[in-house]
């Protein structure tokens, strides 16, 4: 993928814009369906990072991306300055956990959004395009399916900086190693030799760094140890 400032494509920013707002806002459909404020911010969580794993597909040029990004980020602001709509605001008194202050989700959102767009930069060149797609579909299934299943269903608890379950951290490793397989096979890779080993001991590591994370953390644990993994086992 280039990076071209010269040649902006707006009719697709325009279409990413509006694919940016549907994903953002199907947590305001979450709501209307019923759902507790734990599942609308963990689905909600799943929806946008397998749309952001796959974001790259559509682009032949890593400047629009930004681009798209960020009349996002504008217009989000925007709506968030206007007194009776106060958007970003809303979205995240909804999302934030409920012990936790929503700045604490702010900051991490600025963080990952930071993260993902240096990732992106990093592995930009069609041949690691799989390693940006798999640290963030990781954040959608690993990290997602964890509190999906381990919350209602977690009996075996253990607590290290937090308390999790058994149950979690399994659905964790299956999650992780599913989206690396997705990754793969969506770049072709599922038929490299040895692949199967590298993807199981991808998501153990995985799986136990997630459940040492401190907090919030894992949504750059889980991603980071997810790139240094692919990138040591399938490009080194």
């Amino acid at each position: 993928m280039e990076f071209n400032i010269t040649q902006v494509d707006w009719v697709r920013d325009i279409i990413a814009l509006l694919v940016i707002i549907v994903t953002v806002n199907s947590i305001f459909v979450l709501k209307a369906l019923g759902c507790k404020r734990w599942q609308i911010r963990k689905i909600g969580h799943m929806i946008l990072f397998t749309v952001a794993a796959f974001f790259p597909y559509f682009f032949n040029n890593l400047f629009d991306i930004y681009v798209s990004v960020l009349l996002a980020l504008g217009l989000f602001l925007f709506l968030s300055a206007i007194p009776q709509v106060q958007y970003l605001q809303r979205i995240f008194k909804m999302c934030s956990r409920e012990e936790r202050n929503p700045w604490e989700l702010f900051f991490n959102s600025i963080f990952t959004s930071i993260t993902l767009l240096v990732l992106l930069w990093f592995f930009k060149d069609e041949a690691l395009l799989f390693i940006f797609t798999a640290a963030y579909l990781t954040m959608s299934l690993g990290d997602g399916l964890g509190e999906m299943i381990g919350r209602p269903f977690g009996r075996i608890k253990y607590k290290i900086f937090s308390e999790k379950s058994l149950e979690g951290s399994l659905a964790v490793f299956v999650g992780t190693a599913i989206a690396v397989t997705i990754s793969l096979a969506v770049n072709s890779m599922i038929m490299l030799p040895g692949v199967w080993w590298k993807i199981l001991v991808t998501a153990v590591v995985g799986a136990i760094v997630e459940a040492l994370s401190y907090k919030f953390l894992d949504n750059a644990t889980l991603p980071g140890i997810t790139v240094l993994m692919l990138y040591l086992l399938f490009v080194l």
